[in-house]
């Protein structure tokens, strides 16, 4: 089995994601004591059970833009799904080798460590584990870890998903923890997808320790980013292909091959952001930004910021 979740998670550490009261755990499902709301272990599509804390509306009442995030995100799974199915070795090692300065030089991610939109815990491999008492993965995609097995060459890069990985299936403006759980939270590629990233970073500041940290990895426009502005208007697909390559090196061309440069259309991000704004989100939840690098030529559009809880 690739999916865990420890014992002194789920009888210390989880709460209602809703209204963030205690849990009641029954055989095969949690729920709330405040508002009765219920959370199940549910099973994925190749056998995996998975806590599932997800807010499931009945479908009359969703609100507009929850129903545009939960169309895009099931694009962007399907395109996802694509892309790890080839399974090309050097195409993770290149995804490993292009993040590498930044967990093995510039930031020291250690502690109880919570990555929001961590798939199948990759982040993993850059971790001292025996520096880390507990870490825990969280995404909305619970059939994340199907067929994992079926893929050598993801699992030759990354020895680590040879192990199981605690794992859970939840909303990052909905996050099932107790306050004052973390030492950090990581967001790597995954605010631009977030339905409201306010809400997700005012979330992770309630459940990170006094002092402990967040970690955003993302594209932005503006500050020390290659890209000058964010595009508008036709566009030939020729010059579509070499501004991803421009902005987005081999990762962008792979996202050619599965379409999402020919039809603007499967564009799967929510958001599209400033430098600035991105600065400023930090601030009015509360964080203070303690170190910020940008990665090197071909990904010079991509910044990463550790701000501290306050």
């Amino acid at each position: 089995m690739n999916v865990k979740l420890d014992d002194n998670i789920i009888n210390e550490r989880l709460c209602c994601p809703l209204c963030k009261n205690s849990l009641e755990k029954q055989i095969s499902k949690f729920v709330c004591r405040g508002c009765a709301s219920e959370y199940p272990m549910r099973e994925a599509s190749q056998g995996e059970s998975v806590w599932d804390f997800r807010i499931h509306r009945p479908p009359y009442s969703v609100p507009v833009g929850s129903q545009r995030w939960a169309e895009m995100q099931n694009e962007y799974e399907e395109f996802y799904d694509k892309v790890v199915a080839q399974d090309d070795f050097k195409f993770h090692k290149d995804a490993i080798d292009s993040v590498k300065e930044i967990y093995n030089h510039e930031f020291v991610v250690e502690g109880r460590i919570l990555d929001v939109g961590g798939s199948f815990g990759t982040l993993r491999h850059y971790l001292k584990m025996d520096r880390v008492p507990f870490y825990v993965s969280v995404d909305p995609h619970i059939n994340v870890f199907d067929n994992l097995g079926s893929f050598p060459n993801l699992l030759k890069a990354y020895p680590c998903l040879s192990s199981p990985c605690n794992f859970l299936a939840c909303n990052a403006e909905y996050l099932p923890f107790v306050k004052e759980t973390f030492d950090w939270v990581h967001m790597r590629s995954v605010l631009d997808h977030f339905e409201d990233p306010y809400l997700a970073l005012r979330d992770a500041y309630r459940v990170l320790k006094r002092g402990g940290k967040i970690l955003i990895g993302l594209t932005v426009y503006g500050g020390k980013s290659s890209l000058s502005d964010r595009y508008c208007g036709e566009e030939s697909l020729t010059s579509k292909v070499k501004r991803k390559f421009r902005e987005g090196g081999v990762k962008a061309l792979v996202e050619a091959v599965w379409g999402r440069i020919a039809h603007e259309s499967a564009d799967h991000h929510m958001f599209r952001w400033d430098y600035d704004d991105l600065v400023d989100l930090l601030h009015v939840t509360k964080f203070r930004i303690a170190k910020e690098h940008w990665q090197k030529p071909p990904f010079s559009m991509c910044v990463y910021i550790a701000a501290v809880k306050l």
